[in-house]
């Protein structure tokens, strides 16, 4: 696009590390500062607030005439970006066990859906002259925000939101809402969801701690092994190469022989491609497969194809130096295959359930706090490994392949030996396993105090206690 080079100057190596670094700082600070106000405000009026900070960055770019304006633009647009990735994966907390995996799949697809639409909408507008090659892809970021905050309406309240502020009459009649189709709040099993909901909340209250600091405590509820698990499987995520490969995909092909126009199309157009269909099948298996099966197999499969990448390369590669160029027509193709296979098992699996597992593992109280830090971790990983990945690809090339399968290796290892399975568990159930005092760790099986405790307490108490109290 040169009128888009040629207006903001981008071209110029500094103001490229600006565009891309800023607003990724602008994500990193919109996803930690929004615990507290999830929590204070709600989650709804503050999906409210985000999509109306990413409609206000949206329109800022698409009006800008020079750098600074379109770097504002871009910091408003990032921070919104941010709060999304927090948000989304912690409203799942409305869902029930047997359907989380799905709901939050579905934030998966979207990502992978927008990254496809936003390369093939780059490439038909990159043929335009004048401002309309730009101005109309960055024109249409209005769409998404706009649809979204109309959308809203439509999204109830968490329940346990509301229970956390006291507001049992709305809870109670959401949550009916939600898991009854005839509108029945006298329903048994509604009755002990949120009954055990409420005696989880009121614990939580009276004996926990819901400050910042509280995620780094130790104590009963474990919070400190919840953190790190969760900013764990973020960090885990970056370096099994995914995002890596996706952003030098392009570069890497172009190395193997590929012209430069094709290697934008099949690295970016292809893989993209390749990324939102292999998220599809996900729907389907996400709530009926362990958790822990599906990340440790998929490592495997990243780690073979990812070896398996490097021995071709190494085997037909012209020389050892930097770039790294194959003249092997079918090695190329190979790589390429390989490289596909490498996208799809990560989008079966670590791409969706990267998001899943920490929406699942904290308790109430410190949840969108939690949510917010370890979503930030995601991004300042995502810093890290792009910087790194550079260097380790000048230096030793295809060697790179190999540090990223050994790195595929030991994620699946990790995984085993240090994430327990949250797969058909209520939120209070994962509650009690990082607490120790899960009886019954078989899908399916219930704890005393979150199932038969909750019935026979409703037994007790049916002609004292009304619902809600």
């Amino acid at each position: 696009m040169a009128d888009f080079q040629q207006t903001f100057v981008i071209a110029n190596h500094p103001y490229a590390a600006i565009m891309v670094s800023i607003p990724l700082a602008a994500s990193v600070f919109g996803s930690i500062l929004s615990g507290p106000i999830a929590d204070r405000i709600g989650r709804k009026n503050y999906f409210f607030v985000a999509a109306l900070t990413k409609l206000v960055g949206s329109l800022v770019q698409i009006t800008a005439s020079s750098f600074g304006t379109l770097l504002l633009g871009r910091i408003i647009a990032g921070a919104a970006i941010g709060v999304f990735s927090m948000l989304v994966p912690l409203c799942n907390e409305i869902s029930r066990p047997e359907h989380r995996g799905r709901l939050i799949a579905f934030y998966q697809f979207g990502v992978t859906f927008g990254f496809c639409a936003a390369f093939w909408i780059d490439y038909g507008t990159s043929h335009f002259t004048g401002e309309l090659s730009w101005r109309l892809p960055v024109g249409l970021q209005i769409l998404p925000p706009f649809l979204l905050f109309v959308g809203l309406f439509a999204l109830p309240e968490s329940p346990r939101w509301l229970i956390y502020r006291e507001r049992m009459t709305e809870a109670l009649a959401i949550l009916t809402s939600l898991r009854s189709t005839v509108g029945d709040s006298t329903d048994r099993r509604i009755q002990m969801e949120y009954i055990g909901i409420v005696q989880d909340v009121s614990f939580d209250k009276h004996f926990s701690s819901k400050s910042y600091a509280s995620l780094l405590e130790k104590g009963i509820e474990n919070n400190r092994r919840r953190t790190l698990l969760g900013i764990g499987i973020h960090m885990l995520t970056q370096l099994t190469g995914i995002n890596v490969l996706l952003f030098y995909l392009p570069h890497i092909l172009q190395s193997t022989g590929i012209t430069e126009i094709n290697s934008e199309l099949l690295g970016n157009g292809v893989s993209g491609m390749v990324n939102m269909l292999a998220t599809i099948p996900v729907f389907f298996f996400i709530d009926k497969w362990d958790r822990r099966r599906i990340l440790t197999g998929s490592s495997l499969l990243m780690a073979i194809c990812m070896m398996t990448t490097a021995t071709v390369l190494g085997v037909y590669s012209d020389n050892s130096s930097e770039p790294v160029y194959i003249s092997n027509e079918g090695a190329v193709y190979g790589i390429l295959i390989l490289l596909c296979l490498f996208i799809a098992c990560f989008a079966l699996s670590w791409g969706p359930l990267g998001w899943i597992y920490p929406a699942e593992i904290y308790p109430q109280l410190i949840r969108a706090k939690a949510m917010g830090v370890t979503t930030a971790a995601s991004y300042c990983f995502n810093v890290a490994i792009s910087q790194i990945a550079p260097v380790l690809f000048r230096y030793i090339t295809w060697g790179t392949y190999v540090v990223f399968g050994c790195s595929c290796l030991l994620i699946a290892w990790i995984v085993h030996a240090f994430y327990p399975e949250t797969r058909g568990r209520s939120l209070e159930e994962i509650h009690l396993i990082f607490s120790g005092a899960l009886i019954d760790e078989r899908p399916g099986a219930h704890h005393p105090s979150t199932a038969a405790e909750a019935l026979e307490r409703l037994e007790i108490m049916e002609d004292r206690l009304k619902i809600p109290v």
